[in-house]
């Protein structure tokens, strides 16, 4: 109470600009966004509003992302994630909670997704069919790059979506977590849940650099359709094939 009576002056500024700016509406944010996000059917306030529709422009193509919802709670800001955001379109849902780190990275924190692969067609010639779902309990980025994730991600009735027909893969999972050795931010196991293309390896990030290691085994891995469809990037051997690579993203 002592505190309080000494520095009303100062509370009372405080509560006074916090209710002014939860009456600020939401349709405000469109001003401060980056040109290549569109915002349409705005309502709520700046704390808690929502969009009927929104997209991002990726490479100049659209992604749709939907109805989205977001809720600010700037009491939060120093020990946890202050930003809520969801969206949905059709069968493709976002969740997250953003916050920061003192070095300056983004944090997702309890985030979940779920994708058709069909909408990477748009973006890169992936010839793969399935539901892609994830779910971390946190992902770090730093200037645009990954350097830890905590969480699991799944491709769900994959398939190989050839001109000759769709030729049915599996199922598959990639436990993500924080990497022990030194230099290495973040390592993902792959494993096959069931399917006539069996996988397993490992992949491996930095805040700069991957690195991929496939084996490929199974039926699949030996129909000499699909091997020479996946030369490119493969190496042949008896039991089916290798996929080895390395970058910088």
């Amino acid at each position: 109470m002592e505190w309080i009576s000494r520095h009303w002056r100062i509370l009372a500024v405080f509560v006074f600009m916090t209710l002014l700016l939860s009456q600020v509406p939401a349709r405000a944010i469109s001003r401060v966004l980056p040109d290549d996000v569109t915002l349409t059917g705005i309502s709520g306030t700046i704390w808690s509003g929502r969009a009927a529709r929104a997209w991002v422009v990726i490479d100049q193509q659209p992604l749709m992302l939907g109805r989205v919802q977001w809720r600010l709670q700037p009491w939060r800001i120093l020990g946890g994630a202050p930003l809520s955001l969801s969206s949905d379109w059709g069968r493709q849902a976002l969740r997250a909670q953003l916050g920061y780190r003192l070095g300056g990275s983004i944090v997702l924190q309890d985030a979940s997704f779920t994708i058709n692969t069909q909408l990477f067609k748009a973006f890169v010639p992936l010839y793969l069919g399935g539901v892609l779902s994830g779910e971390f309990a946190q992902i770090a980025i730093d200037e645009g790059h990954i350097v830890d994730a905590e969480g699991v991600v799944r491709l769900l009735r994959g398939a190989w979506t050839a001109r000759s027909g769709n030729l049915p893969l599996g199922d598959y999972q990639i436990d993500f977590s924080s990497a022990d050795a030194v230099g290495v931010g973040t390592v993902g196991a792959l494993k096959t849940i069931a399917g006539s293309l069996e996988l397993s390896g490992n992949v491996s990030t930095t805040a700069t650099d991957y690195q991929i290691s496939v084996e490929a085994t199974g039926p699949v891995a030996r129909d000499d359709a699909f091997r020479q469809a996946m030369s490119m990037i493969a190496i042949p051997n008896q039991d089916g094939f290798s996929v080895s690579l390395t970058g910088q993203y």
